[in-house]
């Protein structure tokens, strides 16, 4: 058993987790037929506070959170995928006739409230949320460490952060729901203002900050860092255009020495090199458990799903260039980019984690910030933009390129198009910037300032049936 310090942190496995679950349940059955029977919860009545007796059953808890992240309508699949990188520029959908279309539209702005893939991206943020309400709600009960406590909590604040992050993104004003209530409660709830839900997301980061160890040891890595959290934290603040508090939390982790580049960013996504100095945050999958594998990230049966326009940004010296290159694995007849080629197992899967954070995106986060609070002709922002580009094969540039604020501006959000691409991180940087409508007219569609967000679920508009606390989306 794996130690944090004097902590016993037992390794993250959802096989495990399940099989206690059936134990546990397995032994409340048992006891019905002793002597105690009188004295058990009712059954009519939820046993979820039954189920939190000792460290172990909260650990658990919080492993079922992480459990989610690995779902096919978050990071494990390509719902989640449709509302954020292929609605941008880089990557399109091209097959209009795949499932009725229902990617299709969504890639086009075409898809209504009744779409499936939106329902099921809202339906699993809300079940991770749910799932971590449920172990803040019942963390106070087990007898434990208190430090072990309070880093349990931690973790299932910034899923839960990261969780609320993308929702209030994607669809704006959203239901802030912080604890696990029955169904009766939770019809009461309102579409809260993005100004609560992205306090509820600051509070509940800064909490995981302040909680969170900075290194796992090898058997748990994968869990939430504080430098993950003080990360997410600083994207936060940025798009909320709190600079001075984003060149805080940014800095930090910039200064902590943690975190640095890989020699180049192949290195970044070979297969046998997950988790590397450069990797913040990632959702893990392994090939050897079939419960927690995954299909490859951006295939395509049909061709090549890269905007030509996007591939013209590259110049031919940059070496991140190739990493969007669609190449065919062995033994398939799909087509992957190059960034997430993985050998196949036996089942048609791999073990490949997908990144939500790294070292690359806070430094260019950092430049962002230090270059909105004021723009220096020399200093930390040239170095972090340089940092990054020079590891792509580039020359360094200075004021002599970037005079002034504005082209800056202009430099940093071209250069997290060429490093992040396919790492759904593209879609959210031109919302931030106000520059959605302008790039999407590029590559020949026309929206307006509704298509911004997606429609709100029809069937949590009809569930609720409240106009006035939980309408929908306008335009929709």
């Amino acid at each position: 058993m794996p130690f944090i310090g004097s902590f016993p942190l037992p390794g993250f496995n959802l096989q495990i987790m399940k099989k206690y679950i059936l134990f546990i349940t397995l032994s409340f059955a048992m006891a019905s037929c002793g002597d105690d029977f009188l004295d058990l919860t009712p059954v009519s009545s939820p046993n979820v506070a039954d189920f939190y007796q000792t460290p172990e059953d909260l650990l658990n808890g919080v492993n079922a959170a992480y459990s989610t992240l690995q779902s096919g309508s978050y990071y494990g699949g390509r719902d989640f995928q449709d509302l954020t990188e292929y609605r941008a520029d880089v990557a399109f959908d091209n097959d209009p006739s795949a499932n009725s279309g229902v990617r299709f539209n969504i890639d086009q702005f075409l898809a209504g409230a009744t779409n499936e893939i939106i329902e099921n991206v809202w339906e699993r943020l809300y079940q991770t949320i749910y799932r971590c309400n449920v172990v803040l709600d019942n963390a106070d009960n087990v007898e434990m460490n208190s430090g072990l406590r309070n880093q349990y909590a931690a973790e299932v604040r910034f899923i839960r952060a990261l969780s609320y992050f993308h929702a209030v993104q994607l669809w704006g004003p959203v239901p802030l729901v912080l604890r696990a209530e029955g169904t009766l409660a939770a019809r009461d709830h309102i579409r809260n203002s993005v100004n609560e839900v992205y306090a509820a997301i600051e509070a509940d980061l800064e909490f995981a900050a302040a909680n969170l160890p900075s290194d796992y040891p090898p058997a748990s890595v994968g869990r939430a860092t504080s430098g993950a959290a003080q990360s997410l934290l600083g994207k936060v603040y940025l798009t909320q255009k709190k600079y001075a508090e984003a060149v805080s939390a940014l800095g930090e982790v910039v200064t902590s020495g943690r975190y640095a580049l890989e020699p180049s960013v192949a290195d970044v996504f070979a297969p046998g090199n997950e988790y590397n100095d450069e990797i913040i945050f990632a959702v893990v999958f392994t090939e050897t458990n079939t419960a927690e594998d995954v299909g490859l990230f951006f295939s395509s049966g049909i061709g090549d799903n890269i905007e030509p326009s996007f591939r013209a940004l590259y110049d031919d010296t940059d070496v991140r260039k190739s990493m969007i290159e669609m190449i065919t694995p062995p033994n398939t007849a799909t087509l992957v980019p190059a960034k997430y080629y993985a050998p196949l197992s036996g089942a048609g899967t791999v073990g490949t984690d997908f990144i939500v954070l790294r070292y690359a995106d806070v430094l260019l986060m950092y430049a962002e910030a230090l270059n909105e609070v004021g723009y220096q002709s020399a200093g930390e922002a040239f170095s972090a933009l340089n940092a990054v580009r020079t590891r792509a094969g580039l020359s360094p540039i200075s004021s002599a390129d970037l005079p002034n604020q504005g082209s800056f501006r202009n430099a940093v959000l071209k250069e997290r198009n060429l490093e992040l691409p396919l790492e759904l991180h593209r879609w959210y940087d031109l919302l931030r910037t106000g520059r959605a409508i302008e790039a999407m007219s590029a590559v020949g569609l026309t929206i307006n300032q509704n298509d911004l967000l997606f429609p709100i679920p029809n069937s949590q508009v009809l569930i609720y049936n409240n106009p006035s606390g939980f309408p929908q989306n306008p335009g929709y």
